[in-house]
C-alpha cells in the first residue's frame, strides 16, 4: 500500500512539474532545473543563480531536484513547491537548463546540461569514469589547468567534440577576489586574536587521510603551540547529514561535528562547520591540508600550504577510485593536475612534528614562494567576475540550444 501511494506521489509529482515546464516555454521563461543532490556544494552555483536573475529581459524559473527536502532551501529563488526528488529527472520533458556543481547526476536527457567543477582543479583522481562526461553537453572548468586537465581527459575518451569546455573561471569565490570580507570583522566574528597567526586547518573526507587517521591527536598537537590560532574546517562531506544516504561513506560513521565542536572551547582555536570557507582564507596565514583541492583556494592568494602524508589512503586510492584513475599512487602525488598543489607546498610525514614545520613557515615565508605563484597563475580564470561570465555563458549556449532544437 505504501509503494502504491509513493508511486502515485511521483507520477503527480512528474505531471505537475512537467505542465510547469510546458507553461514557461509557451511564456518565453526559462525553466532551470539546479541539482541540489549534494546541498553542501549549492554555494557553488548560489552566485550564478543571483546574476542569471539580473539579466534583463529575461525571465526564468528554478526547480530543485532533491534527495532530502529542503537541500536546496539556500537558493535566493527557492520555492518549494518547484522541489521534486532527483529521480524523475528522466521523466521530465520540455526545453530547459540543467545545472549541477557536481559531475555525477545524470540530468533530463532533452536539456541542456552544465556541469560546474566545485573544485578548482579536483585532486586525488586523474579523470571520473567516462560515461560521467557523457552526462553534460557543457564542462565549465575553472582555469588553464583544470581546462587542459579536461581537455585531455576527453581525448583519451575521444569525446572532445561531444562536451563544450568553456573555462568560466570560480563564481564560488568571486566575493573574495572583490574584497567583500573583511579580516577584521571576521576575527571578530570568530573571537580569535587578530596578532596571532592563524592556522587553518582543512582536511579532506575520505578513508586513510588524516582527519579519520590521526586528526584529533593532530589538533591536540597544534593547541600546545599557544601563540597560534587554529581554525577547524573539516570537509563539508564529513559534515553530512545522518539522514543522508552516504552518510557512512563520507564519514565512516563518526559523529565529526560532535568530535570536533570539543575543541571549541579552547581560547585560542574554533571549529567552522559552515560549508563555505572564503572568509576563513582571508584571515588564515597557513592551511594545512592532506589531498583536499581546497588547497589550491589557499595557493591562488599566495598563501603556503602544509600538506599531510597519509600513506594510509593508497588503500582507498586503489579501492574507490580505481576507475577513477590511469596513474599510480606515487604518480599522483607528484601531478600538478590532480595532487591538489602538493609539489609547490611543504610535505609533512609525521604529524607530531607539525609545529616544527609551522615554524619553518613562519621563519621562512618566501619557501617555494615563485614555484607557487607560477601555479597559481594557471588556476583561475576571471577573478571577481567569473558569476557574471557564467550567465551569459548559461543564455548564449540555451539559445544556442533552441535554434538546433528548432532546425
Amino acid at each position: 500500500m505504501i509503494n502504491i501511494i509513493k508511486l502515485i506521489y511521483k507520477n503527480n509529482k512528474i505531471k505537475r512539474i512537467n505542465k510547469r515546464i510546458s507553461d514557461n516555454n509557451k511564456q518565453n521563461i526559462i525553466p532551470v532545473i539546479i541539482d541540489c543532490e549534494l546541498s553542501t556544494l549549492n554555494q557553488y552555483l548560489e552566485p550564478v543563480i543571483e546574476e542569471l536573475i539580473k539579466i534583463p529581459g529575461q525571465i526564468f524559473e528554478f526547480y530543485y531536484g532533491e534527495t532530502i527536502k529542503g537541500a536546496g532551501s539556500s537558493y535566493i529563488k527557492y520555492n518549494k513547491k518547484n522541489a521534486f526528488p532527483v529521480e524523475i529527472y528522466q521523466y521530465l520533458v520540455g526545453d530547459m537548463i540543467f545545472l549541477s556543481p557536481h559531475i555525477y547526476p545524470k540530468g533530463p536527457s532533452n536539456a541542456l546540461k552544465i556541469f560546474f567543477d566545485h573544485a578548482i582543479c579536483s585532486a586525488k583522481f586523474s579523470h571520473h569514469p567516462k560515461n560521467y562526461y557523457e552526462n553534460y553537453d557543457i564542462h565549465c572548468v575553472t582555469g588553464k589547468l583544470n581546462e587542459e586537465k579536461v581537455l585531455k581527459i576527453l581525448d583519451q575518451f575521444k569525446m572532445r567534440d561531444k562536451v563544450k569546455v568553456i573555462n568560466i573561471g570560480y563564481p564560488k569565490s568571486d566575493k573574495l577576489f572583490q574584497g567583500f570580507f573583511l579580516r577584521e570583522k571576521i576575527f571578530n566574528k570568530l573571537k580569535l586574536n587578530p596578532i596571532k597567526k592563524t592556522v587553518l586547518y582543512a582536511p579532506s573526507w575520505e578513508e586513510g587521510l588524516s582527519l579519520r587517521e590521526f586528526g584529533l591527536s593532530l589538533i591536540d598537537v597544534i593547541l600546545k603551540n599557544s601563540e597560534l590560532n587554529l581554525i577547524i574546517k573539516p570537509h563539508p562531506g564529513s559534515l553530512v547529514s545522518i539522514k543522508d544516504k552516504n552518510y557512512k561513506f563520507y564519514t565512516g560513521g563518526i559523529n565529526w561535528e560532535k568530535n570536533l565542536s570539543q575543541f571549541s572551547n579552547k581560547k585560542n582555536c574554533i571549529f567552522v562547520k559552515d560549508f563555505k570557507i572564503d572568509e576563513l582564507l582571508v584571515v588564515s596565514d597557513i592551511m594545512i591540508t592532506d589531498l583536499s583541492s581546497v588547497a589550491l583556494e589557499f595557493i591562488v592568494l599566495n598563501k603556503p600550504v602544509i600538506y599531510l602524508d597519509c600513506p594510509k589512503f593508497e588503500e582507498t586510492f586503489k579501492k574507490v577510485y580505481k576507475e577513477f584513475n590511469n596513474v599510480s599512487y606515487s604518480d599522483l602525488l607528484n601531478n600538478p593536475l590532480c595532487n591538489a598543489g602538493r609539489h609547490v607546498g611543504l610535505v609533512n610525514y609525521d604529524y607530531k612534528t607539525i609545529n616544527d614545520d609551522i615554524n619553518f613557515i613562519i621563519n621562512n615565508p618566501d619557501y617555494k614562494v615563485n614555484e607557487r605563484l607560477e601555479y597559481a597563475n594557471n588556476l583561475l580564470s576571471n577573478k571577481g567576475i567569473s558569476s557574471k561570465v557564467c550567465s551569459n555563458m548559461i543564455i548564449d549556449n540555451f539559445v544556442k540550444y533552441i535554434e538546433k532544437q528548432s532546425a
